[in-house]
């Protein structure tokens, strides 16, 4: 979590600390979607690593936030 913390892991998923998780959930949904390397098919390399790193960031960001515990220690991480 340590890469993680150094980001802001709500403004990857465009989202609030004061979003719920399922608002939580639908702004990762829309984010999979957009950049998931399956969907990506006949670009430019460079707009699809682009596109992968962004993906695998957003992945990342709703991991941590998704359950509940890490998200409370996520949240307790950023007001220090």
């Amino acid at each position: 979590m340590c890469d993680a913390a150094q980001k802001d892991l709500y403004a990857v998923l465009g989202a609030s600390s004061a979003d719920s998780a399922q608002q939580l959930r639908q702004r990762y949904q829309q984010l999979a979607l957009q950049y998931h390397p399956d969907r990506l098919g006949g670009e430019a390399s460079s707009e699809v690593e682009s596109a992968v790193k962004k993906f695998l960031e957003v992945d990342a960001a709703w991991r941590i936030l998704s359950d509940q515990d890490t998200r409370r220690q996520y949240d307790l991480q950023r007001r220090e």
